[in-house]
């Protein structure tokens, strides 16, 4: 498994060049991450005939399928070695600014906000509208308020990553762990290569002490010699070109399918930024779109003899036979970062995507 913090700036990534950290875009980060690639297989040719496998999570669902996209058009270069692309899971995944951000009914079925709100954020202001607002610099006061309002009832106390996580009382490092840079928006391709165990509200701060050791970094072979201070998720000076939030890539999602490659989405059910609800609603369209059969029914999954979650595949004809091309996973009582808040599910749930297997069902 081969991890990539990108862009310059998340991470251990760095560069000893002030200006590599400026005007960064979607587009760069997928033209570099490809670059990256072609040259790693090319300092380690034995990896070439191996299948890839591509994954991420949160600001990945931008990362992850323009990379794709960029493999296939390398793909039809003439006198190539293919690489030779798989399939793609993604984690509560930002796909559609429309969609993915929607998160009235989601935290009124929680109980985190009042019916009042609700009907504001339906008539006057939803996510969404504030989001496009807010990165064209034309935020309105209609909506100021009622973010206000929402945020106020929400609680500061609450992680919208993670509505289930208390707060942490102990540690004063969780604060420095938090993704730094406007809402926090800008994520690594791949967050964190550690995991913890769920239910400690100090596990941020416990993370961040770990990835600061100067015993680790030399057994990650990072490259810390032009890291300002410390490890974090994102270092400033970053700057990154904040409207590219506002790009929908599901027609992307949807011609990856078509061209063969399976997509693999994921919820964690306690994530309030991507609720499970708008990845699940991204996905039922997928479907009706693409005119996929369900493969499965809808039900639970195992992660040994605890209900991992709830999960669904469907599939398309590829050369006159069946191939699972869509699979949509709920993964119970994680947040955000699935891996990082429940690491046994994630491991059960990992081996069924490059296998392109079903979750293991209740008899199972």
């Amino acid at each position: 498994m081969l991890y990539v913090e990108s862009p310059i700036g998340v991470g251990f990534s760095c560069s000893n060049t002030r200006s590599d950290y400026l005007r960064w875009n979607d587009t760069q980060a997928a033209k570099y991450n490809l670059i990256f690639l072609i040259n790693w297989l090319e300092e380690f040719p034995n990896y070439k005939d191996f299948d890839l496998f591509l994954t991420g999570e949160s600001y990945a669902g931008h990362y992850i399928p323009q990379l794709a996209g960029l493999l296939i058009e390398y793909n039809k270069n003439p006198n190539i070695k293919l690489i030779k692309l798989r399939a793609i899971a993604l984690g509560n995944p930002l796909l559609d600014l429309d969609i993915s951000v929607q998160v009235g009914d989601y935290l009124w079925l929680h109980g985190a906000i009042s019916n009042e709100t609700l009907m504001l954020k339906k008539s006057i202001c939803n996510d969404s509208e504030y989001l496009h607002e807010d990165i064209h610099g034309i935020l309105s006061q209609g909506c100021k308020d009622v973010f206000n309002r929402a945020s106020n009832e929400f609680s500061a106390d609450v992680a919208h990553d993670d509505l289930l996580l208390p707060n942490c009382l102990s540690s004063s490092s969780t604060e420095q762990f938090r993704p730094k840079g406007k809402h926090g928006k800008i994520h690594a391709m791949v967050y964190t290569m550690v995991r913890g165990t769920r239910g400690d509200p100090c596990l941020d701060g416990r993370v961040f002490t770990y990835l600061n050791k100067p015993q680790v970094q030399k057994a990650m072979h990072a490259n810390i010699t032009h890291l300002p201070s410390h490890w974090n998720f994102c270092i400033r000076p970053l700057e990154y070109q904040e409207d590219n939030l506002d790009m929908n890539l599901i027609p992307l999602i949807s011609d990856l399918i078509e061209a063969g490659i399976p997509i693999v989405l994921y919820s964690g059910d306690q994530d309030s930024k991507i609720p499970l609800t708008q990845t699940r609603i991204i996905a039922n369209n997928l479907v009706k779109d693409l005119k996929l059969s369900p493969f499965t029914k809808y039900g639970t999954w195992y992660d040994k003899k605890q209900l991992g979650g709830w999960s669904q595949s469907f599939v398309g004809l590829k050369e006159g036979k069946n191939v699972t091309f869509l699979t949509y996973a709920l993964v119970r009582g994680a947040a955000h970062e699935v891996p990082f808040t429940s690491p046994s599910q994630a491991l059960t749930l990992f081996p069924s995507f490059p296998s392109g297997t079903p979750l293991p069902r209740p008899n199972e």
